[in-house]
């Protein structure tokens, strides 16, 4: 293990010497948020979880799910990263399953994934917390879900490539909405797409795009810091960094993303980063991430501190 963070340092080192789309922001410093850059590594997951790819924190436990390839299940993790529950979702099918969501009522386990475009109806699945809690540890169940279904509204056509912008993995629970972000690898930008949490059925159009410079695979936004998270990757299929984006919203009806103050942040160490949480145990101070397997690094979870402007807490050196 030593020797393979060892190796993803050196790499690291070489990756920031490469040309890339800068993204800096001349902020003042009551503006700036303190960012550690580089994840700390804090455990390797259960074999079962192969392709994490969504986070969300409740009552002790950690959880997080499989991509496609696996079937409709729910996976809880002590505060060890110790596996405690697999939990069944009937009802449902994990045909691409890639992000997590979560408010004080419900988990929401996104259906998003579209690589080829071919998909033209989504589902997000609704999951009640008591009864996932009423689940005992070490032991499996299953639980009942709700099921709201999106299509995308006026889009054009259906694509036969992976280079469109109607991929998704990721979404974030904003107040009384959903805001859904695209993986556009047409156009390496973001499209916000808001949901309503009860409507059924609903046709959505973009409300807004951002010209992110790259992938987005992961979103995470927590009422207390005022910040979403963005997480995702350069468009380099060998090289391509991982990167954070930090926005700050502002409070309104509707709430907006204040990108005129968005900072951008490379993630070391370099790794296939699918997953991104503002730790609710941890007071706000950190990010958690996880990766997917890969030749540089095992399915893992890692943790990155922050600090946010006008916070009283201090990051951990």
């Amino acid at each position: 293990m030593l020797k393979k963070i060892t190796f993803l340092t050196l790499l690291t080192v070489l990756l920031s010497g490469c040309s890339s789309l800068s993204k800096e922001k001349h902020l003042d410093e009551s503006q700036q948020v303190s960012f550690g850059n580089s994840v700390q590594l804090l455990s390797r997951l259960a074999d079962e979880i192969g392709e994490t790819s969504g986070l969300a924190q409740s009552k002790g436990l950690l959880w997080t799910i499989n991509d496609s390839g696996d079937g409709p299940y729910l996976y809880a993790l002590d505060q060890q990263f110790q596996l405690q529950k697999k939990i069944y979702v009937a009802d449902a099918e994990n045909i691409d399953w890639e992000e997590l969501a979560q408010d004080k009522e419900y988990l929401y386990v996104a259906d998003c994934g579209n690589n080829r475009g071919y998909r033209q109806k989504l589902q997000i699945y609704k999951v009640r917390w008591d009864e996932l809690e009423s689940i005992d540890k070490n032991s499996g169940g299953s639980v009942s879900a709700e099921t709201l279904t999106f299509e995308y509204k006026n889009r054009v056509r259906d694509s036969s490539t992976k280079d469109h912008n109607y991929d998704c993995e990721a979404l974030a629970s904003v107040g009384d909405e959903l805001w859904l972000f695209t993986k556009n690898r047409k156009d390496q930008k973001t499209n916000l797409y808001r949901l309503n949490k009860h409507e059924k059925f609903q046709a959505v159009a973009s409300s807004s795009v951002f010209d992110v410079g790259g992938l987005i695979t992961a979103a995470d936004y927590v009422s207390e810091t005022n910040y979403l998270a963005l997480m995702g990757y350069e468009k380099n299929y060998i090289f391509g960094q991982s990167f954070v984006w930090l926005v700050p919203l502002i409070q309104g009806d509707p709430i907006q993303p204040d990108w005129s103050r968005a900072q951008h942040h490379k993630l070391s160490i370099y790794a296939q980063w699918e997953a991104i949480l503002w730790d609710r145990f941890g007071l706000h101070t950190k990010l958690l991430l996880t990766s997917e397997k890969s030749p540089l690094l095992d399915v893992s979870i890692g943790e990155i501190r922050v600090g946010l402007p006008g916070s009283t807490s201090s990051m951990e050196k």
